[in-house]
């Protein structure tokens, strides 16, 4: 009997694949967790987003895609938008607070695709955890940035433009590497340009990289364009686009929107003002601009360079287009939002490449180890160096808003008393005009077509470099040809912007208009607006020529003298200011006087003060305030019969400021 001996088996062991997917989603859910409650600390409502709100309630109440009824003018460029809202609001929601959710569930869908951007395309050899650690840079920078937070919630479509834009290049990428699929990114890039202009140049962007990438890899060379599946891919963006605005033309009049004409300026000014705005993005999210040439880097990669090239395609081109158009006038970093999502993934993969150099071993963990460190560094400075100051803007917004409501409110109000519809002129014009509801004409021009194709700036006001306002645009001729009921400026009794300096250049201004002041007791709020005169009021106005010394630039100096008083150490400046700005000014202008009045009266001298506050009724009846002063110091002398006489002139002319 042979014995045989037993033989071993070999277990073959199937070594399973750890699954990270837990990992991964735990790990977004605590960013999206993160960013969230990093939104919500900004809990406000950008005035401007109340300009989209009076189109979507409008729209939906049948008076059609318009600022003022019966005025077909595109003051917004963010039509998706619009309609999206338009659609909530029609389905029951709470279209303005449903603003902001639908802003932050776009903002975590980007964040999210952020992340798999890196995942999916841009793997390196290693572990499948090292890549999990490398992709994960990015939507950390992008949970603790100050500026993605706080636009999220503002009410503007900049957090569903960011998605779709980030959405887009996801598949875009996608669809590189796969042929034969549906089209999906020139869809989503058709939406984004339906939500922001700039949507087009992330397309137009696309469609160069195509090209390059269609030279460079495909064997048919350039003829590949041609191709069924390309053709089908451009189509499907193009056709719908052109169906837009030839749809555009046909309601509005015009191929773009009415901000673009109301925008436009000299190429050098916008230059300069947008390499500002981009030099403030460079500082506060790119170390004073190292890290915006990290991206760079990441175009030495063979592997991925068509990929890499994409991304750096987009992040310097469109940074191009921002400065050229001259940056944004809205605070902080709002245009260059979108582009995060993009920056912070080159920042990433420039930064492993550059840890790469120094790692002699070519060890892969070290550098996505590295990379990640530095972004939860670099993300935990961000965050600590800007929330209080993102606080403030949007507390300072709220404010905002809070007073633009308020008066907003009394004029709707005043226009039921009145019976008829009022007109009124502003420079702020988001929540006064939506709760308003009454005719508004934006003197700057973005919802307003005539300021907009024709302007007629002022050589004295708008040589001016040290305004600061970026819109130039004015027709003060034409504003007061449509004889507004009341022109509201949101400094008060001061002019700041270019259109409201032009108006105090006009003998009509001056001639029919007056400061009136209103108090409303439940919200213990006080304010100021210009408001028509009657033509038998008006009788006795000498005009400018009057005044041999008169120069259109004297109310440069008034605004000077207000900014002056501001400084106590500096009031006689201010003093010598107002003189100068009064024997510059029309002759029948009082308040010059008025404002050294005050101050005499701030310190103690009250003789000078009832000189002045007597100069300027005397030259203007009309001054309220000068008269409720003088009221009090009749009254404080035991003078009870010219107090009462100024009591009366106080009641006349702004009833509405006892309420």
């Amino acid at each position: 009997m042979s014995t045989k001996k037993p033989v071993k088996k070999q277990a073959v062991q199937s070594k399973k694949k750890a699954n990270y997917k837990p990992v991964i989603y735990g790990a977004l859910a605590l960013l999206a967790i993160i960013l969230y409650y990093y939104c919500k600390n900004f809990n406000f409502i950008q005035d401007d987003s109340y300009i989209t709100y009076r189109y979507v309630k409008n729209f939906t109440e049948g008076a059609g895609l318009v600022f003022n009824i019966s005025e077909r003018v595109e003051g917004y460029t963010c039509f998706l938008w619009v309609i999206l809202l338009s659609l909530l609001k029609v389905t029951g929601f709470n279209f303005i607070s449903s603003s902001q959710t639908v802003g932050i569930f776009a903002s975590i869908v980007t964040l999210i695709f952020t992340y798999f951007i890196s995942a999916k395309f841009l793997q390196k050899d290693g572990s499948p955890l090292n890549n999990i650690l490398l992709a994960f840079t990015a939507p950390v920078l992008l949970a603790a940035n100050g500026a993605f937070a706080y636009w999220t919630v503002s009410g503007m479509e900049t957090g569903l433009f960011g998605m779709l834009v980030t959405l887009g290049i996801y598949y875009y990428l996608k669809e590189l590497k796969q042929k034969g699929q549906f089209p999906w990114s020139s869809v989503i890039f058709l939406l984004a340009s339906l939500t922001r202009p700039e949507g087009n140049l992330v397309f137009a962007i696309t469609i160069l990289h195509r090209i390059i990438y269609g030279i460079k890899n495909e064997p048919e060379g350039v003829k590949s364009l041609l191709k069924k599946n390309s053709l089908t891919w451009l189509a499907a963006y193009v056709i719908p686009a052109i169906i837009y605005m030839l749809w555009r033309y046909s309601y509005y009049g015009y191929f773009f929107p009415n901000t673009f004409y109301a925008k436009t300026g000299s190429p050098l000014e916008n230059f300069k003002a947008g390499w500002d705005y981009f030099t403030g993005f460079a500082q506060s999210y790119g170390i004073y601009g190292v890290l915006l040439a990290l991206p760079l880097v990441t175009l030495r990669s063979k592997q991925k360079f068509y990929e890499y090239l994409y991304l750096v395609l987009i992040l310097y081109i469109y940074s191009a287009y921002v400065i050229f158009i001259g940056g944004d006038v809205l605070r902080p970093n709002r245009f260059f939002v979108p582009l995060l999502p993009v920056f912070y993934i080159l920042v990433q993969e420039g930064l492993y490449g550059l840890t790469g150099l120094f790692d002699k071993k070519k060890t892969f963990t070290y550098s996505a180890a590295v990379c990640l460190l530095f972004g939860i560094g670099f993300a935990y400075y961000t965050y600590n160096g800007e929330k209080d100051q993102m606080k403030k803007y949007s507390e300072l917004e709220n404010g905002l808003v809070e007073k633009m409501k308020i008066s907003g409110t009394w004029l709707k109000t005043k226009q039921s008393q009145a019976g008829r519809p009022l007109t009124v002129a502003a420079t702020t014009i988001g929540a006064i005009s939506y709760y308003s509801e009454v005719i508004l004409i934006d003197m700057l021009g973005l919802t307003d077509k005539e300021i907009a194709h024709n302007p007629k700036p002022i050589p004295e006001i708008s040589s001016n470099q040290q305004i600061g306002w970026k819109e130039r645009q004015y027709n003060v001729d034409y504003v007061l040809s449509r004889k507004p009921d009341y022109i509201y400026f949101s400094t008060g009794i001061k002019p700041s912007a270019y259109a409201e300096r032009g108006l105090f250049t006009s003998d009509e201004f001056m001639k029919y208009y007056y400061p009136y002041y209103y108090s409303i007791k439940e919200f213990k709020f006080n304010d100021i607006i210009y408001k028509r005169k009657t033509d038998s009021e008006t009788k006795d106005y000498a005009g400018s020529s009057a005044n041999p010394n008169y120069k259109k630039s004297f109310v440069n100096l008034y605004n000077q003298a207000m900014n002056t008083t501001k400084d106590k150490t500096k009031l006689n400046d201010a003093i010598s200011l107002y003189m100068q700005a009064a024997a510059e000014g029309p002759p029948k202008w009082g308040t010059p006087y008025e404002m050294i009045a005050e101050i005499y009266l701030q310190q103690k001298n009250t003789n000078k003060a009832f000189e002045n506050y007597k100069k300027a009724i005397e030259l203007d009846d009309y001054n309220v305030i000068s008269h409720y002063y003088l009221y009090q110091i009749y009254l404080e002398n035991g003078d009870t019969v010219n107090a009462e006489k100024s009591l009366d002139k106080v009641k006349k002319y702004s009833p509405d400021i006892f309420n």
